[in-house]
């Protein structure tokens, strides 16, 4: 019995998969942040609109054009022409209303950087927790597998025993029912493990990812260490969905004063000089665009842009509290995460574990029953499960508080 215990502890304390890939959280960040279809698209969309930014700097392309004057009306030949005139033509806006739409144009790039930046985090915090959920189930299977290993030889020694009329039918049948449910279990975890496995590769873009046999690494449990104040205020001033709620708060600020600007009139500068009969003379002309049908057109359009802007800063404003929200979530999900972690892996596992060892050595000697033992070893099985439930849990809150404040590392 003794020699049963032992090859049980060996298998808890040895990870049973073994393969030609040993995986980690870094090899999955590594390939998403390369291959992500997502994040790619994030990213030309933000180059785009950094590139759409830069033409509202410039003014609208000149006008040019040649006017024949005193043509014959009963030609069409241009040569008739008395007088031939050269002509340029520049639209210059108001110079609030130029710097406005720049703002705008700005401020409108800055929304996809910052989105840009904020799916950067989603994709790194996505292919963690996808690589977390994989490793609970890894677990679950070796978990199971250890539990199904010692029934097994427990079933062996219970069978001699039952030819030697030491234990009766039921006791047989139990066991047998038990080892059942624990390979069912089994089929179904790895079922699971092929679903996990599947959502790597969606997220890393690979559909040959981990076709081959591949071993998981323990994970390493980050340690958070500010308090929930500090915490709010970093993602408060770091948050990429933050700043890209901001961004479309100024870009709908400018949006509403270019509204406004439009009783500002724009500008028109004409320079023409006669080329035939040639003369030493040029006219300039300078126009300026009067609103004269305000009523019916900038007034409509600047209550659009005023309601518009009220709506984006009372979305600013909502946004501030779902981020100190999900900051005080995550955080008190992680600090009782972290001492049920502690509770688990230093008091109620080794207890369990020298609960299991006292219950094999009774009923060897028969001094309990096998129902006693196998309740022991179920909640031995439960209490190991459970502890890897409370790791990635941790992990995962971890990890989005991470994408809410930019960074915990």
């Amino acid at each position: 019995m003794r020699k049963i215990l032992f090859i049980f502890f060996l298998l808890t304390s040895v990870n049973i998969y073994s393969g030609d890939i040993i995986l980690d959280e870094n090899i999955i960040v590594e390939k998403a942040m390369q291959n992500n279809p997502e994040l790619i698209s994030a990213e030309k969309m933000a180059k785009s609109y950094e590139a759409k930014s830069h033409k509202q700097f410039f003014f609208e392309n000149p006008m040019i054009g040649i006017e024949y004057m005193g043509i014959n009306d009963s030609s069409i030949n241009l040569n008739t022409s008395m007088e031939q005139n050269i002509a340029i033509s520049q639209k210059i806006p108001f110079p609030l209303k130029w710097m406005w739409k720049i703002g705008a144009g700005i401020e409108e790039s800055n929304y996809y950087k910052y989105m840009y930046e904020m799916k950067k985090f989603e994709i790194l915090s996505a292919s963690k927790i996808a690589y977390y959920e994989l490793f609970r189930t890894i677990k679950f299977i070796e978990i199971t597998r250890e539990i199904l290993s010692l029934l097994k030889q427990l079933a062996d020694i219970a069978f001699v025993k039952y030819n030697q009329g030491m234990i009766n039918q039921f006791e047989l049948s139990k066991m047998d029912i038990e080892k059942d449910i624990l390979e069912n279990d089994l089929i179904v975890l790895k079922r699971e493990k092929e679903i996990k496995i599947q959502n790597l590769r969606k997220i890393i873009s690979d559909q040959e990812f981990l076709k081959e046999n591949f071993s998981v690494k323990e994970i390493n449990i980050p340690e958070i260490r500010y308090t929930f104040e500090e915490l709010k205020e970093i993602a408060l001033k770091k948050s990429p969905f933050l700043k890209a709620k901001k961004s479309l708060l100024e870009a709908s600020f400018n949006m509403r004063n270019m509204a406004i600007s439009d009783y500002l009139p724009d500008f028109n500068v004409q320079l023409k000089k006669q080329i035939s009969p040639a003369i030493n003379e040029y006219s300039i002309m300078f126009e300026a665009e009067i609103p004269l049908w305000f009523l019916n057109n900038q007034q409509a359009d600047i209550s659009e842009k005023w309601e518009m802007a009220e709506s984006k800063q009372k979305e600013y404003e909502n946004a501030i509290n779902e981020i100190i929200y999900k900051v005080k979530e995550h955080y008190e999900i992680i600090k009782s995460n972290n001492d049920s972690i502690d509770l688990y892996k230093n008091k109620i596992i080794p207890r369990l574990n020298s609960v299991v060892e006292s219950a094999m050595t009774s009923y060897k000697n028969k001094k309990i029953e096998f129902m006693t033992l196998l309740d022991s070893e179920r909640m031995l099985l439960d209490a190991k499960k459970q502890y890897y439930m409370l790791v990635v849990e941790y992990l995962i809150h971890f990890r989005m508080l991470e994408e809410l404040t930019g960074s915990l590392e």
